[in-house]
């Protein structure tokens, strides 16, 4: 019989998932506002008339790539937040990239919520960039893998929402982690992800570390 169990990162990941529904847990919001001319007012009312759990990443998608701009506040934004992280993080390609989704808590103004919700993001994103480093180094070890970028766009977003990198950039430079780290320098600086010109200041310290080994 095989061992079905989930490996150690899908567990933490698993855990902050719940954490994140427990601390978010709120009533619906009334209506969610949207530019009459970008946005479907039914696409908008079956997000609240649909269970938060039940939400596809279909019903999300338009919800996430206009929220703060053509679509929604922060209210409904951060009802909706749990089922969103968990469709980026759970389900990748179902969804906007990490870089996307992620950049939105600072138009969420984040920094501002309760010391609980805080945490509770802090502790998924962190089990999140996790789960995708693992995932790369899963990929790293078949024979067709060729680009490793799933903890670089959790680390981009990441940078994007004001996370300090430096713990995920030390965690890169774990033996472990070589083969992800590798593939950054290979790629750098002309094949990363176009969205570290909106996140300078974590990109510079990203360089930093591709950097040091060359001549």
């Amino acid at each position: 019989m095989s061992d079905a169990s989930p490996s150690p990162s899908a567990a933490r990941l698993h855990a902050a998932t719940e954490a994140l529904y427990e601390a978010f847990a709120a009533p619906r919001p009334a209506k969610i506002e949207g530019c009459p001319c970008c946005t479907d007012p039914r696409n908008l009312d079956a997000l609240l008339a649909t269970p938060l759990r039940a939400l596809t990443g279909d019903q999300l998608s338009r919800y996430v790539l206009g929220a703060f701009l053509t679509v929604g506040g922060k209210e409904d934004f951060r009802y909706l937040l749990p089922r969103i992280f968990d469709f980026s993080a759970n389900d990748p390609g179902h969804l906007h990239d990490p870089e996307t989704v992620l950049g939105k808590l600072a138009l969420a103004n984040w920094r501002s919520w309760s010391d609980t919700r805080q945490r509770a993001v802090e502790a998924f994103v962190d089990a999140w960039f996790e789960t995708a480093l693992a995932r790369d180094l899963e990929e790293a070890a078949t024979e067709d893998s060729w680009r490793l970028d799933q903890a670089e766009s959790v680390l981009c977003g990441g940078a994007r929402a004001g996370f300090p990198l430096e713990p995920w950039l030390l965690r890169l430079q774990e033996p472990d982690a070589a083969p992800v780290l590798e593939d950054l320098r290979a790629r750098f600086p002309h094949d990363l992800s176009a969205f570290w010109e909106m996140a300078p200041e974590g990109l510079r310290e990203l360089s930093m570390i591709l950097t040091e080994a060359r001549a």
